[in-house]
């Protein structure tokens, strides 16, 4: 769990994913996710940008709605999504920013595991993500720290340490 982003997560964000304007960066249209879904339900309903090259990890599974707060404190509610998509016990997960009404961008798409949240003095959210170094062995544990980069619009690798009780 060391990269932030793989091969295949790498498709999400095109090279025309925002136009660059002198410090800022502008969000084109073209490039926002409609979401619908229904917290009660736990229905979460994906439709990727037009001329995307986004896939669901596995169109088979039922995405779960995780956390439906601000993470970035703009004051709208973001959604973090499971895809279901697994393996050795990390599943792949997504972080949409909503922009307005059911329109959002893609900030985060990897897998984590174990995951926890820890809110800053900002009230910026991070995502933690660990496993044990050693099968079956918790005395060492990488954690891995994700947090939002503003002019990147993103969640991004940050930290990443081994925690040990010896």
């Amino acid at each position: 769990m060391i990269t932030c982003f793989s091969r295949q997560a790498s498709k999400v964000f095109p090279d025309n994913y925002y136009l660059k304007k002198g410090k800022k960066s502008t969000l084109i249209q073209d490039s926002l996710f409609t979401i619908n879904f229904k917290v009660r339900e736990n229905f979460v309903k994906i439709i990727p940008p037009k001329n995307s090259t986004f896939e669901l990890p596995d169109s088979s599974v039922q995405i779960q709605l995780v956390k439906n707060v601000d993470f970035n404190t703009d004051g709208k509610k973001d959604l973090l999504v499971n895809f279901g998509a697994c393996g050795k016990g990390a599943c792949m997960y997504g972080l949409f920013l909503n922009q307005y009404d059911n329109k959002y961008t893609l900030a985060f798409f990897n897998y984590l595991k174990n995951i926890e949240f820890k809110i800053e003095k900002n009230g910026m959210w991070n995502m933690e993500s660990s496993d044990a170094l050693e099968p079956y062995d918790p005395s060492k544990i990488q954690i891995t720290v994700y947090t939002y980069v503003k002019n990147a619009n993103r969640y991004l690798l940050d930290t990443t340490y081994v925690y040990s009780e010896k």
